[in-house]
């Protein structure tokens, strides 16, 4: 009786790894071809099937890329749990934060990354993305806070002047890295950490 419930059990195993893995691999191969909805059903599947943290990886992955980035985020977060996959993850959220343009969880996010791999590029671009991103913004608000007030402006406190050679030179910079953003952000998704395939293991 005991053989039999451990044969049983043993099938079942087998028929979710083998399973889970078909799926997974459907998910890789449709994410390289674009076709980002059929990767995130595919990934989906194999979550459902055999849930790990490198599915919840691929799977969340698939979610930013087809749009669905307030899932995505919640997704990649269950990838949390694999210290290898820590890194891919944080960078991955990062960039459906920045392309959502939720700045301060970008910046989180690249900041925990790099704290990981000091030497990502990628991450260490895309924080320098958010940060000037997050500046505008808030200039942009400042100045239409200040239009609210009418024409009774409450006193500011004097802020150095800058030469007007430093100030077009700052406003350059600046120009230069927005257009840089606009250029990345149509490659956003060769930019990603992308969907991993699996090994499918079999026996003992």
């Amino acid at each position: 009786m005991i053989a039999a419930l451990l044969l049983v059990w043993n099938f079942a195993q087998l028929w979710r790894e083998t399973n889970s893995h078909a799926a997974n691999a459907r998910g890789v191969k449709a994410f390289a071809q674009k076709k980002y909805e059929d990767s995130v059903r595919a990934f989906g599947d194999a979550q459902s099937i055999a849930p790990s943290p490198q599915r919840a990886f691929n799977l969340g992955t698939a979610q930013v890329a087809a749009g669905q980035r307030e899932a995505g985020s919640a997704t990649l977060s269950k990838a949390m749990a694999d210290a290898r996959l820590r890194e891919a993850t944080l960078f991955n959220r990062g960039n459906s934060a920045l392309a959502s343009n939720a700045y301060d969880s970008a910046i989180r996010d690249f900041t925990e990354a790099l704290k990981l791999q000091p030497a990502d590029g990628s991450a260490k671009r895309n924080l320098e993305i958010a940060l000037v991103r997050k500046t505008q913004q808030q200039r942009q608000q400042g100045g239409s806070h200040q239009q609210q007030k009418g024409n009774s402006p409450q006193p500011q406190p004097q802020q150095p002047q800058q030469a007007p050679d430093q100030q077009q030179q700052g406003d350059a910079n600046i120009e230069a890295l927005l257009r840089s953003v606009q250029q990345q952000e149509q490659e956003e998704l060769q930019r990603m950490h992308r969907p991993k395939g699996e090994r499918l293991h079999v026996g003992w």
